[in-house]
């Protein structure tokens, strides 16, 4: 919102009758009171004086328009890295020790062959939305990070996985990591 340099400060007033029990407790104690006097002891205006008070409080709607901005950011990033690649990120979130190539090799396929509409269409979405191709970019790189993040993740997995692996397997995986990488980096370009 610092780019619009603009002051969203406004002064809320409420009526506090916190004390209104109190004053009408006086106000029928008091036996002298005279109720239609024209001057300042008239017992209506006094209890009114005396039982509601205005309370002001300054609101800054500028910062509570950043908490919520950022607050949609935050989930449309993490809704976008679900959508992208979310099997495979949670998968080697899950098996950060022992990674099975048949079942990495098929979430990775199954990663790899939907991402190219998924980008397309996620593309084209913001476009819509967001007319700058920056502003697309800042949204898209945080996703791209944690994608690419995983990507490495799944990566060193493959180069340090024994059990069932040999160099087919592993360049094969590899490779589809890498066309998935290729993609991923793609889409952020291509927003600039």
């Amino acid at each position: 919102m610092s780019p619009f340099d603009i002051e969203l400060r406004s002064v809320e007033r409420q009526l506090d009758f916190s004390e209104a029990g109190k004053a009408v407790t006086r106000f029928l104690a008091n036996r002298n009171r005279r109720l239609f006097s024209m001057s300042t002891e008239n017992a209506l205006i006094t209890l009114l004086r005396e039982g509601v008070t205005v309370q002001e409080s300054a609101v800054d709607s500028k910062r509570d328009l950043e908490d919520a901005l950022r607050s949609s950011c935050n989930d449309f990033i993490e809704n976008t890295c679900k959508l992208v690649a979310g099997n495979l990120m949670q998968f080697v979130e899950k098996n950060r020790d022992k990674v099975q190539h048949d079942e990495l090799n098929g979430i990775l396929t199954e990663t790899a062959e939907g991402l190219d509409g998924i980008l397309g269409d996620l593309l084209e979405q913001m476009s819509l939305y967001l007319d700058n191709p920056a502003t697309q970019s800042i949204l898209l790189k945080p996703v791209s990070r944690k994608v690419l993040k995983s990507i490495d993740d799944a990566k060193k997995n493959v180069l340090a996985g024994s059990d069932g692996w040999n160099e087919d397997s592993r360049g094969s995986v590899l490779s589809i990591l890498l066309s998935i990488e290729q993609k991923v980096k793609a889409a952020v370009k291509g927003c600039k």
